[in-house]
Parts: C-alpha cells; sequence; structure tokens
C-alpha cells in the first residue's frame, strides 16, 4: 500500500516552530533548507518533510535526523522505505512505497504545462496522445517527472522517459504509473517499480501538522 499525505502549505510559520523541525533534520540538510528560508522560500520543502514524519503515525519509519541521499543524490533513509515529497500550487505532498519498492510522486496545477513547452522532451506518440485528448501536458509531464524520481534521475533525463498508457519507461525499466485525484485543479501521479494497487490518502491540516507540541513526539523506529 502507498502511504500519501498532503496538505495546503501555510503561508507563514512562528519562527520557534521551524526552528524545532529544522533541529530534527541532519546538519547539512538543515543548513540549506535554513538558508532557503532566511532568502524567503523552502515552506514547501519543510512542509513535504514534515509530512513525511506524519507518516509515522500510521507505519515505522526512521527518524528525520538519519535522512541522507544515495550516489544519485535520491533523497532516502539507509534503512527504510522509499519515499518522494513534491510540491506545487500551494500545497505539498509526500508518498511512502512498500518494501522493496522504489517511488516517485509528482504534483503540478491543472494549467501548468502547456504542449509547446515538452516539444523537446517528448516523442512523436506522446506529442499525439495530447493533441487527441487522451492526455493533457500537465498529466503527461507529471508522468514523466514522477519516473524520474522514482529512478533517482535528474529532470535533464525527461527526453530518455517514454510514457505510454499506464507504464513509463527509462533505462531499461519499466515504471507503474497512477494518477490520483486530490482536488479538481491539481494533477497527482505516482510512478513506482512494482503495481501497487492500494493507497492510503491522508489530507492533513497545517495547524495540526505543525503544532509546536507535537513535533519532538512522533513515533520512530530510530
Amino acid at each position: 500500500m502507498i502511504l500519501l499525505h498532503w496538505v495546503r502549505v501555510p503561508a507563514v510559520l512562528p519562527a520557534r516552530v521551524i526552528a524545532a523541525w529544522l533541529a530534527r533534520l541532519p546538519a547539512q540538510r538543515s543548513a540549506a533548507l535554513a538558508r532557503e528560508l532566511d532568502v524567503g522560500g523552502g515552506l514547501e520543502s519543510l512542509t513535504g518533510l514534515a509530512l513525511l514524519a506524519a507518516c509515522a503515525q500510521y507505519i515505522p519509519l526512521p527518524s528525520l535526523s538519519l535522512l541522507g541521499e544515495s550516489p544519485d543524490g535520491k533523497p532516502g533513509w539507509p534503512d527504510g522505505p522509499d519515499f518522494s515529497i513534491t510540491h506545487a500550487a500551494g500545497h505539498a505532498v509526500s508518498a511512502i512505497a512498500p518494501p522493496g519498492v522504489a517511488i516517485g510522486v509528482d504534483l503540478e496545477s491543472a494549467d501548468a504545462v502547456n504542449p509547446e513547452s515538452l516539444r523537446l522532451v517528448t516523442s512523436v506518440a506522446e506529442r499525439a496522445r495530447i493533441y487527441a485528448g487522451s492526455l493533457s501536458a500537465t498529466a503527461l509531464w507529471t508522468c514523466k517527472e514522477a519516473v524520474l524520481k522514482a529512478a533517482g534521475a535528474g529532470i535533464v533525463a525527461a527526453r530518455e522517459v517514454e510514457i505510454e498508457g499506464a507504464v513509463g519507461h527509462h533505462a531499461g525499466r519499466e515504471y507503474h504509473l497512477k494518477r490520483l485525484d486530490l482536488q479538481r485543479n491539481l494533477v497527482l501521479t505516482i510512478a513506482t517499480t512494482a503495481p501497487v494497487s492500494r493507497s492510503r490518502i491522508v489530507r492533513a491540516t497545517a495547524s495540526t501538522l505543525f503544532d509546536a507540541s507535537r513535533t519532538g513526539s512522533r513515533r520512530s523506529s530510530a
């Protein structure tokens, strides 16, 4: 089962709440996020990490303090389930895969992508599906992004991802695609390295997610 949390990103957070969450992260990640917050960004990323931590209410998870990166730069735990975080259109999403399954998730507002902007990263067959109306440009882009995130590949490899129905292909591997409706103006796609039939979707509220009295009390297996 995929465990997915989503929430509207808060416009502001009290400094003490931000400090409490930054203290839970590895030093390098905390410092980078603090710099981003100092220049007016970063709340989306911080919200995604808070969503990830909230998943420990449902399944055992390592501590946020153990987060690292794979050699290809994909965030993850050295011993824990694969996960993916995305944010767009004022919302953030975290998704955790079952054991042994890699996952990528991408979120966009429904009108975020113009078909012409994808010309250099799409095949003739993909563009034909867009113009035939069987797949929107935004949906196609979220499929490609989700596959890239599951693969741990960078955005420059978007042209190497081929979307064919409910399957994405990249570097000789198949990725199973699932699109979920969160609300009407959001497009969300999940890519996994194995088919996963069930998803548990939890909509959070920022006030509960960032409750300062709970920042140190979430259950973990670390």
